[in-house]
């Protein structure tokens, strides 16, 4: 009886904790642990979240803002995702500005595709590795 009432206490401290989202810098690298815990979330935390590798693998970036050149993602550009990103999550909050549109080039150049709010999954073979930039939008208006 002792250890169930053990674990039930500790289990009060650490639920209340996993429920509260992280606090997102414009752009910010994760390690896969970080990314996944928050990609597992239920409540939005403002960001779009890409990942190095597809099923949310290997590095990963998620921005609250715009960024016009992917080539420098992380606390002081300590990682490139430009052209190497293969997952993706737009965890955005829902209303005005909740769609996130990518671009082939930097500087929101070239082709482009729509990640609607609460969207996820491997990125397509067409745009894998391919994306170099990102804004906010208020909708994707395919």
């Amino acid at each position: 009886m002792r250890k169930f009432r053990t674990m039930l206490l500790a289990g009060t401290f650490v639920l209340p904790l996993l429920a509260v989202p992280a606090t997102l810098t414009t752009a910010h690298a994760a390690t896969a642990d970080t990314a996944a815990a928050s990609a597992s979330g239920l409540a939005a935390d403002g960001a779009y979240w890409v990942w190095e590798d597809t099923n949310r693998g290997g590095h990963s970036c998620g921005w609250s803002g715009n960024d016009a050149n992917w080539s420098t993602c992380g606390p002081n550009g300590s990682f490139n995702m430009n052209d190497r990103a293969s997952a993706w999550w737009n965890n955005g909050y829902g209303g005005a500005y909740g769609d996130v549109r990518v671009y082939e080039d930097i500087n929101y150049g070239g082709a482009s595709t729509c990640a609607p709010n609460g969207g996820q999954g491997n990125i397509p073979w067409e745009w894998n590795d391919r994306i170099s930039s990102h804004k906010w939008v208020t909708a994707c208006g395919y």
